[in-house]
Parts: structure tokens; C-alpha cells; sequence
């Protein structure tokens, strides 16, 4: 069975229809969406209550399973902490989480290049 876990921040509480928070630390929450064969099988969501570090984001999506971060922008500490955790980060994603995920399965989503990372200072996350 091909099984892949994906999370996607989000504004408000994460499911299929919630809008793609713009960045990843300053999101509401996660949804992380279990694919099974390329369809949407458990969408779950979490509280990104553990962004007091870029650290404690990424760890907790580790722990949950996630190889996968769909993200519209972030900094450069959440990037390597992910990266540094084995997850890939795929930029550019606006919309709602499904759309988010259907752009990824149609192939359209692409690698985030360290040079497209926020510099908006040492608060950026």
C-alpha cells in the first residue's frame, strides 16, 4: 500500500476546506492529510500550539507521522529543522487544503529553494 502523510498549516481549524494559512509558524493549526493510493483516506488537525520553537513544530509533525509539509512561505529555522527531521517541504500553496493536496497529486507543487525563505528577521517562523 502506498500510504503518505502531508501536513498543510491552516487558518482556523484545519480540514479539507480551510484556507492555507500564508506561513507556516503563524498558522492556526495543521492538517494532516493521509493519502492511500492518491486519495484523501483521514484528514486530521492539531493546534500549532507547540510554535513557542521552530523545533517544537517540526518535531510534533515528525511524531504524527508527517513526510511531506505543503507551506506558502516560511523562515529559515523551521526550513532546516524540517529538513533536518526528514520532512519535505513543498512551497508555494495558497488556497484551501484541498486544493493545496490536489495540486501536489497532479504534480504541481514544487521543492522550496532556500532561496525563496522569509527574511523577515529573527522573529520569522
Amino acid at each position: 500500500m502506498n500510504r503518505k502523510k502531508i501536513a498543510v498549516p491552516c487558518v482556523g481549524q484545519a480540514n479539507l476546506q480551510a484556507p492555507v494559512s500564508p506561513h507556516f509558524g503563524r498558522c492556526d493549526s495543521y492538517a494532516i492529510v493521509t493519502l492511500e493510493e492518491g486519495e484523501v483516506k483521514v484528514i486530521e488537525s492539531i493546534s500549532n500550539e507547540a510554535h513557542s520553537d521552530c523545533g517544537g513544530s517540526a518535531r510534533m509533525l515528525v511524531e504524527n507521522g508527517v513526510g511531506l509539509m505543503l507551506v506558502g512561505a516560511m523562515g529559515m529555522r523551521p526550513y532546516l529543522a524540517l529538513k533536518e527531521l526528514g520532512i519535505d517541504v513543498r512551497c508555494g500553496i495558497t488556497g484551501t487544503v484541498a486544493e493545496a493536496v490536489e495540486s501536489y497529486l497532479k504534480g504541481e507543487t514544487l521543492p522550496m529553494p532556500e532561496d525563496t525563505l522569509c527574511r523577515c528577521g529573527p522573529r520569522c517562523s
